[in-house]
């Protein structure tokens, strides 16, 4: 538990950086999103409908009507932030993709595969790989180094590759070549060539 804890206390200095590229695509995205498709998406209350129609409320199902999609928009920056979250965690993203790209045109969907692709394909994955970073780092540390390695090693970082090097043993190069013409397919094709 400790190793956890310690992980997530080093965390905090590395994610700095981090929120800050977070903060700029968040606020870039919001910014260009709230240029292209504010005030697009009108909200159509029941109230509003004729009741006496009964085709005129059906609402195909998973549509963003009956789901009831509607404080999801780019009208202010609040609801498109919470949009953008929507949509970074992948939350029924092709709702809205659909939604939006048929009350503008079918480029809008270049928005929303650029939001993903920064959102999930970059920045998650970098969230991601700095987690896992840490915790190697300070699984690495707390149980293959001792404190006489801690003090020599301290200038020098150390790999995954690292970690498991002691698990492994490479094999030796007369191994290696006897492995390799004894092969059945190599052994195949030199008969290949021996014979007209």
């Amino acid at each position: 538990m400790s190793l956890v804890v310690g992980t997530l206390l080093d965390l905090l200095h590395n994610l700095r950086p981090f929120a800050g590229v977070i903060v700029v695509a968040y606020y870039s995205f919001a910014m260009l999103g709230m240029e292209l498709f504010g005030d697009v998406i009108k909200y159509e209350p029941d109230e509003f409908l004729d009741v006496t129609n009964a085709s005129s409320r059906v609402q195909a199902c998973g549509s963003y009507e009956q789901l009831g999609y509607w404080a999801n928009n780019f009208d202010d920056f609040a609801a498109t932030i919470v949009t953008l979250w929507d949509l970074m965690v992948v939350n029924n993203w092709h709702i809205f993709v659909k939604e939006f790209s048929s009350v503008t045109n079918k480029w809008s969907q270049l928005y929303f595969i650029a939001w993903y692709l920064v959102s999930v394909l970059i920045c998650i994955n970098l969230f991601t790989a700095l987690i896992l970073e840490a915790f190697i780092m300070k699984w690495d540390r707390s149980t293959h180094l001792g404190v006489e390695a801690m003090h020599q090693s301290s200038n020098s970082r150390r790999t995954t590759q690292d970690l498991f090097r002691d698990m492994l043993s490479e094999p030796a190069e007369e191994d290696l070549t006897s492995q390799l013409h004894s092969h059945q397919f190599l052994m195949e094709f030199e008969s290949s060539l021996d014979s007209p």
